[in-house]
């Protein structure tokens, strides 16, 4: 289950139903406990009138007497009601009825064997059951004799049917109720969810929009809520890269079009003017068609090395390498070309400087920092090669007056070349590119800086 909506369901719906038991599970357990609570107060206060009832003297004459008549006379009055749910029963000592209740009928109270250990003479409360099936609360007490007045152990109840009916009744509503409002709850959930995930809904449609020719729009990130702001934020700048390197790849193929254009261009008109006019044909022309060829050729072969570096990334090797022992050996390529140009090398990599790559991806990059500092250094300067900065695999420093740091964003672009070199021949300006290539297959990290007039070309392990 994936569905965001799904998921919130999932989980907010149980929660609310959670939310509603113990609610209304509190709820009524709180009126129980406040019935309970009722019943017994009536219970003792119907107690302590049957024991002042039970142990007052004889009648007497007078206006106090009276007034015992008739307390007396309201208490028989709830007696004898069937219907009124007061029961009472006395015993004698002997376990023999004295005394019952009218509103009892043929039932009995239980006489609780317990009041002979009763700590106190307030008697015990208990829960018991009349043989019909109704339940009532029961008060034992026992009442010592006297001169005038036998012993008596003596029972009174009070009916819990109506407390019964009322906790059914409530509990009835609360499910009720709780059934009710989960279900309006979970409709509003919905409701909401559906409403809050409006703006996810909008952006994936801008996002289905999105095309080759439409990579300069951008997302919109009005009335986007807070959580995916974020997302939106990065889809933007995913949109950005796309578009720069569509960008990068559209004068990528303009520019290979024209280095691929020129040679063949050349070599085109010169086999013409060969073919119409052999007899005025010289052995330059050969010559030209032949560095034409070997400048196309170059180019090929240049982009078939970036492709394959690039598909090989998961494929690269891990072993100790000697770094020194790769400067020295890619410095021996280009011996004759530094010679040519008076240039002077100074290699401070140390000897026992090893560590685990991929030696053939390695001299690739090497190879091309040390070719293009060979080609472009001016006449008579000179290249330093370390791996003295912090981090540094190697770094090779050469002079560059030409370059900006305005170059140093396009450096490594395929097919770069500073204007100056656009028309020359020997380079197509793939070297570079390469090596970036190459570095990010074997995760590292290739940068160029420009201090002064001085261009410092770093490889370095990525932290």
């Amino acid at each position: 289950m994936k569905s965001i909506r799904c998921k919130l369901l999932l989980w907010l719906v149980p929660g609310f139903v959670i939310v509603a038991i113990l609610a209304g599970s509190t709820l009524y357990f709180t009126e129980q406990r406040r019935l309970k609570a009722n019943l017994n107060n009536e219970l003792n206060e119907f107690s302590r009138i049957m024991k002042l009832t039970l142990m007052r003297p004889a009648a007497r004459f007078g206006p106090a007497a009276a007034i015992e008549q008739d307390f007396a006379a309201s208490t028989v009055l709830k007696l004898n009601d069937v219907e009124s749910g007061y029961y009472l029963q006395t015993w004698n000592e002997n376990g023999q009825t004295l005394r019952k209740s009218a509103s009892l009928g043929s039932e009995q109270l239980p006489r609780s064997h317990a009041l002979e250990t009763a700590s106190s003479n307030d008697g015990i409360e208990f829960d018991s059951q009349l043989s019909f099936g109704g339940d009532i609360r029961v008060h034992s007490f026992s009442l010592k004799g006297g001169p005038r007045r036998p012993a008596l152990d003596v029972s009174v109840a009070i009916n819990q049917d109506d407390i019964n009916q009322r906790l059914t009744a409530f509990s009835i509503q609360l499910i009720v109720g709780g059934v009710f409002f989960c279900g309006l709850l979970s409709a509003i959930l919905v409701f909401a969810i559906k409403r809050a995930l409006i703006p996810i809904q909008n952006l994936s449609e801008q996002v289905a929009n999105v095309e080759a020719g439409s990579l300069h729009n951008r997302l919109i990130e009005t009335d986007i809520p807070v959580e995916i702001t974020p997302l939106v934020a990065r889809l933007n700048q995913l949109l950005a890269r796309l578009e720069q390197s569509f960008s990068r790849e559209r004068q990528f193929n303009n520019d290979l079009a024209h280095e691929l254009r020129t040679p063949l261009a050349a070599m085109r008109t010169t086999s013409e003017v060969a073919l119409k006019w052999p007899e005025q044909s010289s052995t330059e022309d050969f010559h030209y068609i032949a560095e034409s060829a070997a400048q196309l050729q170059q180019t090929i072969d240049s982009l078939l090395s970036l492709a394959r570096i690039g598909n090989s990334g998961a494929q690269t090797l891990s072993e100790d390498v000697n770094i020194a022992d790769l400067v020295a050996e890619c410095l021996s390529l280009y011996t004759s070309q530094m010679q040519e140009r008076n240039l002077a090398t100074n290699q401070l990599v140390k000897h026992d400087f090893i560590i685990k790559s991929d030696p053939r991806l390695l001299r690739v990059i090497i190879s091309n920092l040390i070719s293009n500092a060979a080609e472009y250094a001016p006449t008579n300067s000179k290249i330093s090669i370390d791996s003295e900065s912090r981090d540094a695999v190697i770094r090779v420093v050469n002079d560059a007056p030409n370059l900006s740091r305005d170059d140093l964003s396009t450096m490594f672009d395929r097919l770069w070349r500073k204007d100056e070199a656009r028309t020359d021949s020997k380079h197509v300006g793939l070297g570079l590119s390469i090596a970036y290539t190459a570095a990010q297959a074997l995760s590292l990290e290739l940068s160029a800086e420009l201090h002064g007039e001085q261009l410092h070309m770093s490889l370095k392990l990525r932290n």
